[in-house]
């Protein structure tokens, strides 16, 4: 025990800073403000009012409580931090009485009655928001997109939601975005937090700058944030089964924001720097199997609260090695913990350098999750549309089958499933058809391809059902989901034109199909209106027929294209159509609209055969 003897034992703290409370809290409200700004300069000045609402209330939550208990009054300024963290936690627009609501709760019953700072049981930010989610799920999912220009004074009465990438995929990020296309666009957005999110979590660069800055400040421990992360995109990788998702699961929601603020709280995470590493991991494990099996999309707040709860286990029973100790046959105590967390993060390091680039060279880069489709342009049957994890997409129709020799208008509604290069209709399934036994024959479009549904005939092909009518209705529905997929989900890419005299603006190409958006007007003489119309026709250069239409731009008076006169159409016959030929085949009253819009598809077949064969 010589050894021993030139040691000296003294009380702790045996290492000494000059840090106190105010001074850690003050660095954390220092990294936080490039997150506010953000925050305020993409979702608008109401956003930063949130906040402010969100601090106040926290802080005087705090004295209030403190008076009420005759204590003295705290000035340590971690009820601004929590407020601050909490109000960047929140949809833009939320209500103003969701953050008042909120801070009370994670002051007076997360923090305060446990008896204050250092002895809460979970990270009050964290626990509030989870209750926020549940009490109020429908307002905490109100999200908007980024717009520097047109929300700096928006109110939650101007509210038009928005999805975020763990709701819809890549379908709610521009594309491109600054000029780049594609993936890397995805992820030049989400760096620079131009998306829909919570007020904090979208900007992933000022998170960052705020984290670095906490690290070199010494406030954190940056083993909880870097292992967090690293065992985010090992789970990501195991459970998508794709390279590619991991940078942008990494950046979206608010697992960079949850790791470099609320995991590493010091109150409520463990204690001793390998239990930190376990802690971390667990925070990872937790979060992407929420997101991904879970009821939420996001899971980074559940998962802290989670992992909080079970901090105080593993700080009694995960005791690091003393100085000195030994077992009870004299041998040195093996570091158990230091070497299973080190050896997890070795491993998890090793599984992503080695797996990753196999996964990326065989994975479909699609970039697509489940959700709701933002259509644009005009469609008279489709009420919604959704992406499918697959790539898949969804069509919920709706229309009227006219049973004029029995008196009857017959309401059908139908999904219309598309493949993932909607190229086919992989499934129809009806939602309310005919009482009467009129129903479509639903296998004439399963399978078939858009030329095949719009070449069919023999649409009456069972007589004694009398279906005849209703599969016509059926047949409009689904060419209407083609082009609604045409112009919304393919991707086209965009070709230079410069024709002179028509009135084409755009020309994009996907494969042999050539998409025209062009612009014109209806004469309505008798009104005395010039119509402005525009239309996204795409032409298939293989069979030199109309493919689909979109409606961009038209008629709010009721003189609307009858587009199932010029679908599956080509050159020829659209040159054949007479004025009384269109006249003769209308009864909707937009003869004029009609003939306006013949004229523009023909532009189009004509600079078709410039771009395509010239």
């Amino acid at each position: 025990m010589a050894e021993i003897s030139n040691y000296k034992v003294a009380a702790s703290p045996h290492e000494l800073d000059g840090a106190d409370t105010r001074r850690i809290m003050v660095d954390v409200l220092i990294a936080l403000l490039p997150c506010v700004v953000c925050g305020t300069l993409f979702y608008g000045l109401y956003a930063l009012l949130l906040v402010v609402i969100c601090t106040a209330t926290c802080f005087i939550s705090e004295q209030l409580f403190n008076l009420a208990r005759r204590k003295p009054l705290t000035f340590d300024c971690s009820a601004l931090v929590t407020g601050v963290i909490l109000g960047l936690n929140l949809p833009p627009r939320a209500e103003w009485y969701i953050p008042v609501i909120g801070g009370v709760f994670a002051i007076v019953i997360v923090k305060m009655l446990f008896g204050g700072l250092g002895k809460n049981f979970a990270n009050p930010a964290a626990t509030a928001r989870v209750f926020l989610l549940l009490a109020y799920s429908s307002v905490m999912a109100q999200y908007i997109g980024a717009d520097i220009s047109g929300n700096a004074l928006g109110l939650p009465t101007d509210v038009v939601t928005a999805p975020t990438y763990l709701t819809a995929g890549s379908a709610a990020l521009a594309d491109p975005f600054l000029g780049v296309s594609g993936y890397g666009g995805y992820l030049l957005q989400m760096l620079l937090g131009y998306t829909g999110g919570s007020i904090g979590e979208t900007c992933a660069l000022a998170i960052l700058a705020g984290g670095a800055y906490l690290c070199v400040r010494r406030v954190i421990d940056w083993r909880i944030p870097a292992v967090y992360i690293l065992t985010a995109a090992v789970m990501v990788l195991a459970c998508y089964q794709s390279a590619s998702e991991i940078l942008l699961q990494l950046l979206s929601g608010g697992l960079l924001f949850g790791a470099v603020f609320m995991a590493t709280d010091y109150a409520t995470s463990p204690k001793w720097r390998y239990n930190r590493i376990l802690y971390a991991v667990g925070l990872g494990v937790l979060t992407v199997v929420i997101r991904r099996f879970g009821a939420y999309p996001e899971g980074t707040s559940l998962a802290i609260l989670i992992m909080n709860l079970l901090v105080p286990v593993m700080d009694r029973y995960l005791l690091p090695v003393r100085f000195g100790q030994r077992t009870k046959k004299g041998k040195p105590m093996p570091h158990v913990v230091q070497w299973t967390a080190l050896g997890l993060c070795g491993a998890m390091l090793l599984a992503l350098a080695v797996a990753a680039p196999i996964v990326a060279v065989t994975e479909d880069r699609t970039f697509v999750k489940a959700g709701p489709i933002e259509l644009q342009g005009t469609y008279a049957s489709i009420e919604s549309a959704y992406r499918n994890e697959d790539g898949s997409c969804r069509f919920e129709v709706k229309g009227i089958a006219d049973l004029t020799e029995y008196n009857y208008q017959q309401p059908l509604r139908y999904t219309v499933t598309l493949d993932a290069d909607g190229k086919f209709v992989t499934d129809v399934e009806p939602i309310e058809q005919s009482t009467m036994g009129y129903v479509a024959e639903l296998s004439l479009f399963e399978g078939k391809s858009y030329e095949e549904i719009a070449s069919l005939t023999e649409l009456g092909t069972d007589a004694e059902l009398s279906a005849t009518r209703t599969n016509t209705a059926l047949r409009e529905m689904i060419l209407e989901c083609f082009a609604a997929y045409d112009y919304n989900v393919a991707s086209y890419v965009t070709l230079g034109y410069d024709g002179a005299g028509d009135n084409i603006t755009r020309i994009e190409r996907r494969g042999d199909l050539y998409r025209f958006t062009v612009e014109g007007v209806a004469d309505l003489t008798e009104y005395n209106y010039q119509q402005p119309l525009c239309y996204a026709v795409t032409l298939d250069a293989a069979s030199g027929r109309i493919y689909a239409i979109t409606t961009v731009t038209e008629s709010t008076m009721g003189y609307t294209l009858d587009k199932q006169l010029f679908l599956g159409k080509t050159a020829e016959e659209l040159a054949a159509m007479t004025e009384e030929g269109i006249q003769a085949d209308i009864t909707t009253g937009a003869t004029v609209t009609n003939v306006a819009a013949r004229g523009l598809f023909a532009q189009c077949f004509d600079a078709l055969e410039e771009v395509a064969h010239g």
